[in-house]
């Protein structure tokens, strides 16, 4: 298995931090609506995966690191 290179390691701090940044944002509004703050978190995670960015920007959504379905399912045997 190849080593990450730099530019690797840095799409995934990046998508990291923005995923921080929007669990943060959503929690936020969700303690606006006397909602639970684990709903934003579950929500942020929601908008950066394939089903909103998805959708919304597809070209952008290929620098997101996802799993392939065998990747997921190889770590629970």
């Amino acid at each position: 298995m190849a080593s990450p290179t730099s530019q690797e390691i840095a799409v995934l701090f990046l998508a990291l931090g923005l995923l921080l940044a929007t669990a943060r944002l959503f929690t936020e509004i969700a303690k606006c609506f006397n909602q639970p703050m684990d709903l934003g978190e579950i929500l942020a995670g929601v908008f950066w995966g394939p089903t909103i960015v998805g959708i919304l920007a597809p070209h952008f959504s290929i620098y997101l690191p996802m799993p392939t379905y065998q990747e997921a399912v190889c770590c629970l045997w």
